[in-house]
């Protein structure tokens, strides 16, 4: 029988910080890319490295201890990659580099304030199977 996972148990730290109580959602997406080229004996395709995003949806927490949506303005000012770790329910654990992304700040009266991130991932993130 298949193992049905979800999102509660996903774990997220960047630059060695836990930021999973701020968290709503992540996901890292890969982007598969291709182009087809019109040769004189035909079509023809050819497979482009992979790009990767790690997507966040957290809460702006600006003033806090560990403020994420403050991190965030620190790495992004500095502007060099910062290590990322993501640990997946059943216990694949991701880590690579993202490229940090200022984070947007307010929004409606009416709802909690959030940031949707999208990081550009410095080349490919390493999978490892829990032991």
């Amino acid at each position: 029988m298949a193992t049905i996972l979800t999102g509660r148990q996903l774990t997220l730290e960047i630059d060695a910080d836990s930021y999973s109580a701020q968290t709503a959602e992540v996901t890292l997406v890969p982007s598969n890319n291709s182009e087809t080229y019109q040769t004189l004996t035909g079509p023809t395709t050819i497979q482009l490295p992979t790009t990767w995003e790690l997507n966040v949806r957290a809460f702006q927490d600006w003033n806090e201890a560990t403020s994420f949506s403050e991190a965030l303005v620190v790495a992004a000012t500095a502007g060099t990659a910062i290590p990322f770790e993501l640990v997946v329910d059943g216990g694949m654990t991701i880590t690579g580099n993202v490229i940090p992304v200022f984070p947007s700040a307010g929004g409606s009266a009416d709802s909690a304030l959030e940031m949707d991130l999208t990081f550009p991932v410095d080349g490919t993130p390493t999978f490892t199977p829990a032991a």
